[in-house]
């Protein structure tokens, strides 16, 4: 069992479910759910387990369905919503187009495209403040650090050169709303080019704009 201590001093122990904190908790979990899903895929007719493919991270579930005439794809997903999980687990909507922190999207050629997610799109008000004001009291190696360390995880998370293109022209404005000074993220996206050999960080560094 797991004991916590509220804000008044009160004690209380967790009597239900797997225990809030543990170091065994994240295995408890994907060994739980491991079993519901195989419990459940052996339900399925096999020409409805040819059209789908599955990745979880442990709690996190992606799926790619195809859709057509010959089967019921809206049944399919109500089952897997519905009846793959004991209660009181249940999947939720976890917005189209994403899976945790990468955006993606499927192109007319039937690949996956997809890019670090970033919920503060150019020209809209920022919707999450995730790195200090250049203004502020952090050092500037740290400011330089987290920098390099973002755009080393964009470069990461592309697919291709469009979407790293797109992936980093909008991580760069972000920084740029924050006051970062365009010769920092030019010397920044020069660095990434020459450290990865990739010539899109030298064709996006052109499009660094100068305030926001």
């Amino acid at each position: 069992n797991t004991l916590m201590r509220d804000f008044d001093g009160q004690l209380w122990r967790q009597e239900k479910g797997i225990p809030m904190g543990d170091s065994h908790s994240p295995g408890m979990c994907v060994g739980a759910t491991a079993w519901m899903e195989e419990e459940w895929l052996n339900t399925l007719h096999a020409d409805s387990r040819d059209r789908f493919v599955a990745k979880r991270y442990m709690d996190d579930l992606l799926v790619f369905y195809a859709a057509g005439a010959g089967w019921d794809e809206e049944r399919f997903l109500g089952d897997l919503c519905n009846e793959c999980y004991l209660p009181p687990l249940k999947l939720e909507d976890g917005g189209n187009g994403t899976f945790l922190e990468t955006s993606y999207r499927i192109t007319k050629t039937n690949r996956v495209r997809h890019w670090l997610k970033n919920e503060n799109s150019i020209g809209q008000p920022p919707k999450t403040w995730r790195y200090a004001h250049y203004d502020s009291y952090t050092s500037f190696p740290q400011k330089r650090a987290t920098l390099m360390a973002c755009l080393k995880k964009v470069h990461k998370m592309a697919s291709d050169a469009t979407a790293l293109k797109i992936s980093a022209t909008q991580k760069l404005a972000e920084f740029s709303r924050l006051r970062y000074p365009r010769k920092l993220l030019w010397t920044a996206c020069t660095t990434m080019g020459v450290t990865s050999r990739d010539p899109t960080w030298f064709r996006t560094r052109e499009q660094i704009p100068y305030a926001y």
